[in-house]
């Protein structure tokens, strides 16, 4: 409940600084004409680094800051020292150093029956799917023959567990679609990984060893701005 109020106080936030920004514009205040795009640009990319600072999501609130750059560095007079490639690289480096930094006071906490306001849901479906956009949510996984997993998620994090869920065979198929967040999975000690995602500007990490004898997890797809977490338990 917390996490959904801060959305909706961080969209309605966004909302009035458009319109703010928009007035001051059309006022001429500034030393530079901003526009009607960059302002509804400017308002999401703050409302995104806001919550990537609530979030304790280190990619989402540097690479916000970076797109503003972006967006501001004609207007500012530093378009021709640093390219949109250089700031995207710097805010990746950065990115990747504060994770190596603050590692474990950034991963999001394990949440049991949706303490903190995170979205939390049983599935018992074969074959899950799960559509999610922004905030948190886990997913609690008791299928006792689970044949696939199917994950669309943006600017938020998901979690999966599959320590109670059975495999309907040897395999249990990953196909993720995921940008500007986090995706952790907990899977049972028996269980083997089989990598095969495409990632950009962010990791793929296996926490733990299998000690074999269980079903393969075979991970399919893409993961933009974000890691993937693969946690043995």
């Amino acid at each position: 409940m917390m996490k959904k109020n801060f959305s909706r106080i961080l969209l309605g936030v966004g909302f009035i600084a458009a319109a703010v920004l928009l007035v001051v514009d059309q006022l001429q205040l500034f030393d530079f004409q901003i526009g009607f795009t960059t302002i509804i640009f400017t308002a999401i990319f703050v409302a995104l680094f806001i919550k990537g600072l609530f979030d304790r999501s280190i990619y989402l609130s540097v690479f916000s800051l970076a797109f503003l750059a972006i967006l501001y560095s004609k207007k500012l007079h530093f378009a021709s020292m640093l390219s949109p490639m250089m700031i995207l690289f710097v805010a990746l480096l950065v990115s990747i150093g504060l994770s190596l930094l603050f590692t474990k006071s950034v991963k999001p906490k394990v949440v049991i029956n949706g303490d903190i306001g995170e979205n939390t849901i049983d599935e018992n479906s074969d074959d899950i799917v799960i559509d999610h956009r922004m905030g948190d949510t886990s997913r609690y996984v008791h299928s006792q023959h689970l044949k696939s997993i199917t994950i669309n998620a943006s600017m938020g994090d998901v979690n999966v567990y599959l320590d109670d869920a059975q495999a309907a065979g040897d395999r249990v198929n990953v196909n993720m679609s995921a940008s500007m967040g986090d995706v952790d999975f907990f899977i049972p000690l028996s269980w083997q990984v089989e990598n095969h995602l495409n990632a950009t500007l962010g990791d793929i990490t296996v926490k733990g060893k299998s000690n074999g004898g269980g079903p393969t997890l075979v991970l399919r797809g893409k993961a933009n701005m974000g890691d993937v977490t693969i946690n043995y338990i």
